[in-house]
């Protein structure tokens, strides 16, 4: 059985992060390490982790970072520490289901016969969206959210994200390929199935390997997008929109940087065609984004682009 290396990062989590770590340890693949840098916690999260250090030793480790890192930065530290086959990310309020790692990692291992473990990959399932008793909300939250998961090409990723980073597992070679998470990153997640889509390929399983809890504290939440929610955001202001394309646009240009020696000529093109986007409004931005397929998941995501640039 190859190992795996289980990455979380902890923050104020002592009401939720006991339900996480014994969905983990109920898993029916069980050649993994569990490894949770805590972000300096201020409630009882580090005392309950100690606890569970003593019981499960051997599969178990904790660091509390000396400064506080934030969620990207915290999962590029503890990548960095990973020597393992594959890696796969938690959230600590989340629940997976008993059998998360053995589905991911039989998608993980049919790929690897397909392309080779020396090309970098990454796969990625959807989730149920829940309440905080984890009474479930929406049993699809790629399907609430119109994500498209059907193509995901470089040159749409890099208008937005669908892979959410904690349904992930990848392999050593994009665990080597990325090495540390671009200051400039979006999110660990983002940059990843960038990576992974530029140098290798991704595998989405469509269907749901955990329970994404909802509450007040969540960083990055499931939101159910509809004509309403889109209308709402448009109205909410056309430089908010423009502002997270130009985040993008930033991102982009990071990567460029960072692989621009082994990038190839196509994926070059790509990342130069987006990045001048910055310097195009109204039919030009739009042509630009039809022509080179610089396109968000669904009409109404399309429509709210299209419609802060004109």
């Amino acid at each position: 059985m190859s190992n795996i290396d289980i990455l979380m990062a902890s923050y104020n989590s002592e009401k939720y992060i006991e339900s996480q770590i014994n969905s983990i340890l109920s898993q029916t693949y069980n050649n993994y390490h569990i490894y949770i840098n805590d972000d300096i916690s201020t409630d009882n999260t580090l005392n309950i982790l100690q606890n569970y250090k003593k019981q499960y030793n051997n599969i178990f480790s904790i660091k509390q970072n000396n400064e506080r890192l934030g969620i990207k930065e915290n999962f590029s530290a503890l990548m960095n520490k990973s020597n393992a086959d594959y890696i796969m990310f938690s959230d600590h309020d989340d629940v997976w289901f008993n059998n998360k790692i053995e589905i991911t990692y039989n998608e993980m291992t049919a790929l690897e016969k397909k392309y080779s473990s020396s090309v970098p990959l990454l796969v990625f399932t959807d989730k149920q969206v829940t309440d905080i008793n984890l009474n479930v909300i929406n049993p699809s939250h790629n399907k609430s959210e119109k994500l498209n998961t059907k193509n995901i090409s470089f040159s749409r990723l890099l208008m937005g994200n669908v892979v959410s980073g904690c349904t992930v597992m990848i392999n050593k070679s994009l665990k080597k390929i990325c090495g540390h998470i671009n200051k400039n990153a979006i999110m660990h997640d983002y940059w990843l199935a960038l990576t992974a889509a530029s140098f290798g390929h991704i595998s989405y399983i469509d269907k749901p390997t955990m329970y994404y809890r909802q509450h007040d504290n969540n960083t990055f939440g499931a939101k159910t997008y509809s004509m309403k929610y889109a209308f709402k955001k448009i109205k909410e202001g056309r430089k908010n929109m423009q502002q997270a394309v130009f985040n993008n646009i930033i991102q982009a240009e990071s990567f460029l940087n960072q692989y621009e020696n082994i990038l190839n000529s196509n994926n070059k093109k790509i990342l130069n065609e987006f990045i001048n986007l910055k310097n195009k409004r109204n039919l030009y931005f739009i042509n630009s984004v039809i022509k080179n397929s610089f396109y968000k998941s669904g009409f109404l995501r399309n429509t709210g682009l299209f419609f802060a640039f004109l």
